[in-house]
Parts: C-alpha cells; structure tokens; sequence
C-alpha cells in the first residue's frame, strides 16, 4: 500500500499547502495554505476505521475541520478529504451529498477520496467546479492509480439554480473558465 502521508504530502505541495504538525486532531493530518486571500486544507483520516453510513463520515470530516480551522468572513474555506478505511459496499452515489457545490459559512467539502488499502481501492467524488484544490485530487487518485489501485471518480453536478445561471453567462458572452463543468 502506498504511504498515504506521502502521496497527500507530493501532491498538497505542489499547491503550497504546508504540514501542519502542530493540530492534534487524533487520527488526522493536515495540509493547509492561508494567507489574506485564500484558506485551503487538506485532511487525511488514518486508521482503517470504519463508518456506519457516509453520513457518520461526513460528521467526522466536518467535525475534524470545524474543531481546527475557521472561516474568515473576508475569504473562504474549502477543504478536501482523504479517509483511509475499512471496505464499504459505498459507491459515488452515497458520496455525493458530502461534497458541497455552493460556498457556505462553515466551509466547502470541494472533494473527498476513501482509500480502502486491504481491497486496493480508492473511491472520490469531486465537485462539478474547478477549484484551487482541483490537482491535489487528481495528483492522488492518480498516484494509486499507478500503484496498481481499482479506481473510480465521479462528479457532483450543478443543481438547477447553477446549471441555469451558469448557463445564462455563458449566453451573455462571460466565460469564466472555474465555472465549466468538469469532464
């Protein structure tokens, strides 16, 4: 199995998120990039634990975020997760709501990666949008990809409201390249 520390260190440098050994989160590490403009963090949960539904998933992630790193009202915070654990008959469907597609007070969830080390098998779910976080997702599903890793990726996609405005600016001639939808 490949070192999961590791593979998140490469791929969190090349964004310049920096090891924050000093949080004492049991069973976390973390990743983070804050400065004036932008609060970015990425979290990995060791252990092979395991989850009765993505929903007890999701409280561990958002807890473990929310107890370590707080939104400023001037910038965002955006995160995404990698969950070492035990295997899950969950597919991107029951993933999907865990990952948010609007910006909200508490943080936004941009992806999460379940790495299922004794089945070699990595399940992530990504939002429909392009974010700073976006390569640090793709930089780890494709590092245990080359390892050998059965791999599957899905996107959450705009709901009506978004697909209607996004939509609209497109037609008016504005084209901002974070709001194509990913492939």
């Amino acid at each position: 199995m490949p070192d999961l520390t590791g593979v998140i260190a490469a791929a969190a440098k090349g964004r310049r998120l920096q090891a924050r050994g000093d949080l004492h989160e049991p069973g976390w590490k973390f990743w983070e990039l804050r400065n004036l403009n932008i609060h970015r963090v990425v979290g990995l949960l060791e252990g092979s634990r395991h989850f009765g539904d993505p929903r007890e998933l999701e409280a561990e992630i958002r807890g473990a975020i929310a107890r370590n790193f707080k939104r400023a009202w001037w910038r965002g915070l955006a995160y995404g997760a990698v969950v070492e654990l035990a295997p899950v008959s969950w597919n991107s469907g029951d993933l999907k709501p865990l990952v948010d597609i609007y910006e909200n007070r508490k943080g936004v969830l941009q992806w999460v990666v379940l790495a299922e080390g004794d089945e070699r098998r990595a399940l992530g779910v990504h939002t429909w949008e392009e974010a700073y976080l976006s390569p640090v997702y793709r930089a780890v599903l494709a590092t245990l990809g080359a390892a050998g890793w059965q791999m599957a990726s899905a996107v959450k996609g705009k709901d009506g409201l978004l697909k209607f405005v996004t939509g609209v600016s497109t037609l008016e001639g504005v084209g901002f390249p974070e709001f194509r939808d990913q492939g």
